[in-house]
This record gives C-alpha cells, sequence and structure tokens, in this order.
C-alpha cells in the first residue's frame, strides 16, 4: 500500500522524504486546491528521493479550461517530462460534468512515457462510473477520489464501489481527510490500491518584524502549511500491513 502527500513548498518536501512517504503529489498553492509548481521546485525535488509526480493544473475554481489553458498544459506537461519527473497528475471537464475525451486524449499523448493520475476532478463528474470506464480506455494509471465527498471517510461507500467497479482496470486512491486513526478502516472497507493526504500542521512565520496593517494574499500571511512528519510516521506505520 502506497501512501502519497501532496505539498507545495520545500520544507515540507524534506519532512514527507524524511518520514517515509512513497511518492509525492508535487504543487503549488494547496490552500486553492493544488496548481502546477514552478521548474525550479520539480528540479529540486527531483534530487531529494521519493518518487514525484507533478501536479498540471494552470488555476484554481473549476477543471473547464480554454484553449490557451489546455496550451499551458502541454506545455508544463513537456516540463515536467524533461526535467526527469516520473509521473503527472490532471484532469479535464466538459461543461456538462463529464471528462472532457478530446482534450484529455490531447494531454494524455504529451504524458506519454508517463504514469498519469486523474485528479479530483473525478469528484466532480456526473456519473463516476461511466468516469471511471473512460480513465480506463484513456490509459490513465489511477484516479483520486473522496468517494464524491468533502472526505475519504464521509465518502467511504461510494469509494468502496468504485474499486470494484474499476475492478483492478485502473487503481483508485483515496484522498481526503485521511489521518493514522481512520485510513485503516478506510482502505478495509473500500480496499482503495493507494492513499493520499497532506498531512499537514501549521507554523508560525520565523520572522522577528511583523507588519500586520499591510496584507499580501488572502488569509494568515505569516502561517505556513506544512507536512506533519509525525503524521506522515504514523500514517506510514497504519498502512504497512496492507500489501502493494
Amino acid at each position: 500500500m502506497k501512501l502519497e502527500i501532496c505539498l507545495d513548498n520545500y520544507e515540507s518536501l524534506k519532512i514527507a522524504a524524511n518520514h517515509g512517504a512513497d511518492r509525492i503529489e508535487l504543487c503549488a498553492s494547496l490552500k486553492e486546491g493544488g496548481l502546477t509548481p514552478p521548474l525550479s521546485f520539480i528540479e529540486a525535488a527531483l534530487k531529494v528521493g521519493p518518487t514525484i509526480f507533478v501536479n498540471i493544473r494552470p488555476r484554481s475554481c473549476d477543471f473547464l479550461y480554454t484553449g490557451n489553458e489546455l496550451e499551458m498544459m502541454h506545455s508544463d506537461i513537456h516540463t515536467a517530462k524533461k526535467a526527469g519527473a516520473p509521473g503527472v497528475v490532471f484532469g479535464v471537464l466538459t461543461e456538462a460534468g463529464e471528462i472532457d475525451v478530446p482534450a484529455m486524449k490531447s494531454l494524455m499523448k504529451a504524458a506519454q512515457g508517463l504514469d498519469v493520475t486523474f485528479h479530483r476532478a473525478v469528484d466532480q463528474v456526473r456519473d463516476v462510473y461511466a468516469a471511471i470506464d473512460t480513465c480506463v480506455e484513456l490509459g490513465v494509471t489511477r484516479i483520486l477520489s473522496s468517494g464524491q465527498k468533502k472526505s475519504a471517510y464521509e465518502g467511504i461507500e461510494t469509494l468502496a464501489k468504485m474499486v470494484q467497479y474499476a475492478n483492478r482496470r485502473v487503481k483508485i486512491m483515496a484522498a481526503a481527510g485521511l489521518n493514522p486513526s481512520n485510513v485503516r478502516e478506510i482502505i478495509e472497507r473500500t480496499q482503495v490500491d493507494e492513499v493520499h493526504g497532506s498531512a499537514a500542521t501549521f507554523r508560525r512565520s520565523e520572522m522577528k518584524f511583523i507588519l500586520d496593517e499591510a496584507k499580501v494574499g488572502e488569509g494568515d500571511d505569516f502561517s505556513l502549511k506544512i507536512t506533519d512528519g509525525e503524521a506522515v510516521r504514523q500514517l506510514k506505520a497504519a498502512i504497512q500491513m496492507f500489501p502493494h
């Protein structure tokens, strides 16, 4: 059973690598659901250790992309491939809540030779079982899902049905809200192939001077979301009993 950790900064990367993560989904801006990370971060991550899959998502909001945005995604896939990343993570939908097959075929062609995960865009589709069939036809390796709920635990029944329907034609990876206290139950009840989480905590900025009246972004400018190494270690220990 593989443990994938999603993260968006180098500090978290080192923590996840040192505490047993099998694979990293490399992102920018997790607070927006994860966006495409810069090339400099990809190159740095590839030197650290765990398998690196690069998130390919040009913006936040939805998964309905314009032609220009799809061109950006193509470019980002080529960049990740050239840098040496073994896998990429992406998903494209139509306005009707179906997988955009022409766009996905084009992106899959760009990603040829790479391991491809269809991400949680699947949790916004109208028919998740039809989406599984489409992913199989496209040649996707795995689908990342919370069972179309806010967390994998809430979506546990749908995840179980997805795994049964997929019938090993494509891997199903559980995501969202997994922690050391619930991950075993989620795996046992769903039989998912892999698990994914952020295992996140927060730390305060080490700045000695902070001008509270000035704001740069939304939320707390001086609190950084980082991977909790102990949570990663406990997650890894909790899933050791399950076969790969």
